[in-house]
């Protein structure tokens, strides 16, 4: 059986939503795609999905449609779009069979929709980025929404995402090199607060469309921020650091650097490590990743090996923290790093107005703000750790 998929989590894919505002272009996409409200946020989301190189997910199954979704996306409304925009030769549609848990259906432009859609946007204003319905969303360990009572504490995160929102919407975030298309596409994007099963676990910050978190670190480097170029600073080994934390030991200095093993590789499988739920499921993880490519096949039976005397050498690297290995720790980390990041944009976009983007443990601001961006994140981690925590520019390490 495939792991649990869930849509707002996977970074090859951008989740169908409604980033924009787009009644201005109905009576327009009606005439020339030959669908409706629905279909015009499935052409966009398309279109605008193609300037980063990915596809566009969404959900044939019923259940996967509450209250958290815009009204435009009724689970009929939909699978009718995409299934009218494929037949007619706009979209590659990758339909996946009922009952192959894990996996969604997903969808990309095709060049004829990408030259039809820029001759429509040449004649139109910039879209506006829509509100979300929900800023809070509670998933099951399958990825479908569940219903939640509203609580103040909830209300009081809710307040503070809609102000990220309101900042993050007015400000111009875009490629160094000017775009020749009008009006699309914007990275700015509002942010929803994921929280897997309980709230308790995960409650990262997503940003729910084509975004700044959409696209490669190395494209990262080449963003401006109300013209401005950006700069991106990360924390070192973040959730490593925090069981270090938890269990009141110093962090071990370079705590990726393992005899015999590339770096890069320990950083992935460590992370990988504290993440799974069992020992088995890191090791093929592992075995399956492109940086083990230079030591094995990936897959293949001696790269299973190298995973397994790689995590062996993980486990003695660290064996004060060898327990919080593969125990499904990372859910409940990920709770910490997030309110870290709430209180890093609490800050810099509420207190100072400095529009702070997150990437989940690194953060991109305009360069001029590099120092504040520092100082808001170690306070911000001492806040809610009682450490300091390393920081350092994304990449360097």
């Amino acid at each position: 059986m495939n792991e649990p998929y869930y849509p707002e989590q996977d970074e090859h894919q951008i989740p169908l939503g409604v980033k924009y505002e787009t009644k201005p272009l109905w009576a327009e996409i009606e005439l020339t795609f030959g669908v409706g409200a629905t279909g015009a946020a499935v052409v966009i989301a398309a279109f605008e999905a193609s300037f980063t190189g990915l596809s566009v997910s969404y959900s044939r199954n019923r259940n996967y449609y509450g209250r958290h979704r815009h009204r435009l996306l009724k689970y009929e409304a939909v699978c009718q779009a995409v299934d009218r925009l494929a037949a007619a030769g706009w979209i590659h549609h990758y339909k996946q069979a009922p009952g192959n848990r894990g996996w969604q259906s997903a969808f990309e432009a095709t060049p004829e929709l990408i030259d039809t859609m820029q001759n429509i946007m040449a004649g139109e204003p910039r879209l506006k980025l829509a509100r979300l319905p929900q800023t809070t969303i509670l998933r099951d360990e399958n990825g479908k929404p569940l219903d939640y009572n509203r609580t103040r504490q909830i209300d009081r995160q809710d307040r503070k995402t809609e102000g990220f929102n309101e900042a993050i919407s007015a400000a111009e975030i875009n490629h160094a090199e000017p775009s020749n298309v009008v009006g699309l596409p914007t990275l700015a994007c509002p942010l929803a607060r994921i929280h897997n099963k309980n709230f308790g676990r995960g409650g990262r910050f997503y940003a729910m469309g084509a975004s700044w978190q959409n696209i490669k670190s190395e494209a990262r480097r080449a963003l401006t921020i109300d013209g401005e170029p950006a700069v991106e600073l990360d924390f070192d080994g973040m959730h490593i650091a925090m069981l270090y934390a938890e269990a009141g030991l110093p962090l071990p200095q370079d705590c990726h650097d393992i005899s015999g093993w590339p770096r890069k590789l320990v950083k992935v499988a460590t992370f990988t490590l504290i993440n799974a739920t069992t020992e088995k499921a890191a090791r093929m993880s592992i075995a399956h990743s492109e940086h083990l490519g230079e030591l094995a096949e990936p897959g293949s039976q001696d790269a299973i090996g190298k995973a397994r005397a790689l995590i062996e050498a993980i486990k003695n690297r660290h064996a004060p923290i060898a327990g919080q290995l593969h125990s499904d720790a990372g859910a409940r980390l990920m709770r910490k790093d997030s309110d870290i990041a709430e209180a890093v944009m609490a800050e810099l976009i509420l207190r100072r107005g400095i529009v702070a983007l997150p990437i989940h443990d690194s953060f991109l601001v305009p360069a001029s703000k590099r120092d504040e961006l520092q100082e808001a994140m170690m306070e911000a981690a001492h806040k809610i750790m009682g450490v300091y925590l390393s920081v350092s520019e994304a990449g360097s390490k």
